[in-house]
């Protein structure tokens, strides 16, 4: 059975750089980056909003994006509408209606504000109404079908918008949840695969993909939470702000703008063109740099725990995981951009599959392609640099076995037991504690110790098999000694005889 930490790692390399890329289109679903700007808890009010509806199994669609004046800010299941949250109930009907006709400004559409403002929203709507302000109405009982009770509360929506405190944490984790599920989803197949293609049994094979599924699983969350709050500062806004000029560049050729917009298109689900999709997906580029850090810090943080705190791995091992797990985040996400805008394109000309189900497919397999050739790629060449510290323990490992075999005058069968047992012993977790072993000092010697120490008591119970042995009787051995002095004495005089021959 392989060590369940090996292939823990080994699927955590491969998923995380397409959950940093899948972590980065869910936020730019959201409206995050406008978070930080007056006015942004407007903003957190209609993403939380959307996204209680969609918990509802709602059908969502989010309209207020194409800023269409005095259009809908999302349609639920074929109702729009207007999402309003200021700090009083009189400001929050007001910011409905014109300034200079006085009348309601959203007409057809269903009139949604803060869940504590909502009881006090539904009186003065219905004054409105009773004052002839909302056109086509004159009952003012109707306020109650045209207002609409959020689900969070004005102070939860400013908090949503801002970093650091419970309310945007927990809508953080909630959003987040999704993309971390998904990941796990994917851990859990392909961790399972692995392990029924070496030789595991289903259930060994099930309760690993269990673990390491949790591990990628938790992993997405954490790093997609701490991307959120690092997307509510100016600084991220900033960020895309730089890239757009890159973008604007790759799309002013023809291939550059298919190319754009099928990303755009793959990542937001619908068909976006021009001036939106290039924002977009500099936006979404942003976001996967900020995401693909925060990742690959997470994969690197066990590591360097692991050489500070616990010394069961060198700080040379820790570099060169780091370098590894970079390049498969990096490549993995690549390859996430290129699956999801080859599958987009595919998925738009194949009747019933669409550009949202071929993105999300084309995303999927080009991530976790990615993931594989980055991990491998980047193995391979470091491998010639930088000596993994499970390979040298081996060498000394086989170094302390040898040293057995002589101590114990160990036969070619029992030699065979003995690398047995330690085949069973042997794995990645041993490999750590032989090389904590020799930690203090850096002691190479004090690791062969350890692995002479781990493995003397096997060689002791072998050698405890042995048949007794019992001495000969002395007149036997002298016999023996007499017999073999005839054979070379015999030997002795034919040899003189032949000389004795050739002789001139």
């Amino acid at each position: 059975m392989q060590d369940n930490q090996s292939f823990s790692d080994r699927t955590g390399k491969v998923v995380m750089g397409l959950a940093s890329a899948e972590i980065a289109r869910a936020l730019e679903r959201l409206q995050i980056s406008k978070y930080h700007t007056k006015g942004g808890h407007g903003f957190a009010a209609e993403d939380a909003n959307a996204y209680g509806d969609a918990l509802r199994l709602r059908n969502v669609e989010i309209t207020g994006n194409a800023n269409k004046i005095n259009g809908p800010d999302r349609i639920v299941d074929g109702t729009p509408i207007q999402t309003k949250y200021f700090q009083t109930s009189d400001a929050t009907i007001n910011a409905a209606f014109d300034h200079t006709t006085g009348l309601y400004r959203y007409q057809g559409q269903v009139l949604e504000v803060p869940a504590d403002q909502y009881d006090e929203c539904v009186e003065l709507f219905q004054r409105k109404i009773a004052e002839g302000k909302v056109p086509g109405v004159n009952d003012p009982n109707e306020a109650k079908d045209i207002v609409r009770k959020g689900y969070v509360t004005y102070k939860q929506a400013r908090n949503i918008a801002r970093a650091g405190n419970v309310d945007s944490l927990l809508f953080d984790v909630q959003t987040q949840s999704i993309t971390s599920t998904y990941i796990f989803g994917i851990s859990f197949t392909i961790d399972f695969a692995c392990r029924i293609w070496h030789g595991d049994k289903p259930e060994e094979a099930i309760q690993s993909a269990l673990q390491n599924g949790i591990i990628a699983g938790s992993r997405t969350l954490v790093s997609g939470v701490i991307s959120a709050h690092v997307l509510r500062t100016r600084m991220a806004a900033a960020g895309a702000v730089a890239l757009r000029s890159g973008v604007n560049k790759v799309a002013s050729t023809d291939l550059g703008r298919t190319l754009v917009h099928r990303i755009a298109s793959a990542s937001l689900g619908r068909p976006v063109y021009g001036a939106a999709a290039v924002n977009h997906v500099a936006k979404l580029l942003r976001t996967n740099a900020i995401t693909s850090t925060i990742s690959l810090v997470a994969l690197t943080a066990p590591d360097m725990y692991r050489a500070a705190i616990r010394r069961d791995m060198s700080w040379s091992q820790v570099a060169k995981n780091m370098a590894v797990n970079g390049a498969s985040i990096v490549v993995g996400s690549g390859g996430w951009f290129a699956g999801a805008a080859a599958g987009a394109t595919i998925g738009s000309v194949i009747p019933g599959v669409g550009t949202a189900i071929g993105g999300v497919v084309g995303g999927i397999c080009g991530g976790v392609l990615g993931g594989f050739a980055g991990a491998s790629g980047a193995n391979k060449v470091l491998d010639r640099l930088i000596e993994d510290d499970a390979s040298k323990m081996i060498h000394l490992l086989q170094s302390a076995i040898e040293e057995l075999a002589s101590d114990y005058l160990l036969s070619e069968s029992e030699c065979a037991e003995l690398m047995t047992e330690v085949r069973k012993t042997i794995s990645d977790t041993w490999l750590k504690d032989m090389y904590r072993s020799g930690s203090s000092d850096d002691s190479n010697l004090t690791r062969k110790r350890f692995a002479y120490n781990s493995f003397e008591h096997i060689c002791q119970q072998i050698t405890s098999r042995r048949s007794r042995i019992t001495m000969p009787d002395p007149d036997q051995v002298l016999n023996c000694a007499a017999r073999i002095a005839e054979v070379y004495t015999t030997q002795d005089d034919s040899i003189a005889q032949e000389a004795s021959n050739v002789s001139p």
